[in-house]
């Protein structure tokens, strides 16, 4: 397969040089001929020249051209260019008098006809290298695309493998909670904790998840949270629109979710609520939570500046750029956070 492919390549080259050279004798024994009166001579003419004018181009693309690149000197690479076009046309001069039945003097072959076959060879040379020029700055950008697109992948990874130890912490504090008052729902909480693990170490694998499945693992997340609070928690979940055809990056809103328990959590006695918002329409999705502040002053310091929450950040930076807003905000009671990602 690959040799298959690397075959036609090279076919598909060799087919695009021949034009181009099929061009260079079609034109220039076009031109002279219709000025010389005599096609037929002038296409032969431009065939004899072939050689030098090919010799040329392909020394100056092949050989100067990569000598500049890999030694930056601008001097040498000048003369070598000049020197090897002198050459061609010396020659070219050199083979139409002697096919012409000219004599082969000093005069004769430096003169004006020498500086136009100078141009002439100059022009198809320029031509070549700035279409290798061109050719050689789209590959350097199309590596340069992929090795950012490689780096991202690699920090997109390393974000994503941040997120399963972190879950798994705080879930395991929320057990640990309900293990402490040795409350009857704990069995349930081990279920329910079973199948968040399920969810989140073999469905959140991919790039990107079903978002019907997103809100699945907040919906499931958040009974487990219901069970450890019970009353002192209000919580809420509205959602509205058809998730079918989103797709979201796996835990993404999710992490959202887990803040606002993690960070507004009350203290002991406390009542307080959490309340989230999804409203999915066909080109954007529209997601706000909100929850109450506790009295705790480092548990409302580190609301900010969690370990999930800057993942999430540099997650949408990364995979959404321009194509999302967040904003966080807050008062002495409240906690908001507003997130609107676009198709």
């Amino acid at each position: 397969m690959n040799q298959q492919v690397s075959i036609s390549a090279k076919q598909r080259r060799i087919g695009s040089h021949l034009l181009f050279w099929t061009f260079y004798v079609l034109f220039f024994g076009s031109v002279y001929g219709k000025y010389g009166h005599n096609f037929q001579w002038y296409f032969i003419e431009s065939l004899v020249m072939l050689p030098f004018v090919m010799a040329a181009t392909y020394t100056t693309v092949y050989a100067v051209l990569p000598f500049y690149l890999h030694s930056k000197k601008l001097l040498p690479t000048v003369l070598l260019v000049i020197t090897i076009l002198l050459l061609a046309t010396l020659g070219e001069r050199l083979i139409l008098r002697l096919i012409n039945d000219l004599p082969l003097t000093t005069d004769t072959i430096f003169g004006v006809n020498f500086l136009y076959l100078f141009l002439e060879t100059n022009f198809m040379v320029a031509i070549v290298f700035a279409i290798k020029i061109v050719k050689k700055w789209f590959e350097q950008q199309e590596e340069k695309h992929l090795m950012e697109k490689q780096n991202l992948e690699k920090e997109l990874n390393m974000l994503k493998s941040q997120l399963q130890p972190h879950f798994l912490f705080n879930s395991m504090n929320n057990l640990y909670s309900l293990s402490l008052g040795k409350s009857a729902k704990t069995s349930e909480g081990i279920a329910q904790m079973a199948e968040l693990l399920q969810a989140v170490l073999y469905e959140c694998n991919d790039s990107e998840i079903p978002l019907s499945k997103e809100i699945k693992l907040i919906e499931n997340y958040m009974e487990l949270e219901r069970l450890r609070y019970g009353d002192l928690l209000d919580l809420k979940l509205s959602v509205s629109g058809e998730s079918e055809g989103w797709k979201i990056p796996p835990m993404l809103l999710f992490t959202f979710v887990e803040n606002c328990f993690k960070h507004g959590k009350p203290n002991d006695g406390e009542h307080f609520f959490i309340d989230i918002t999804l409203v999915i329409s066909e080109y954007k999705i529209k997601f706000v939570t909100q929850n109450s502040i506790s009295g705790n002053k480092e548990t409302t310091k580190g609301h900010a500046g969690g370990v999930g929450l800057e993942n999430a950040k540099k997650r949408l930076d990364i995979i959404y750029r321009d194509r999302y807003s967040l904003n966080i905000s807050n008062n002495e009671k409240t906690w908001v956070v507003f997130l609107e990602i676009e198709r």
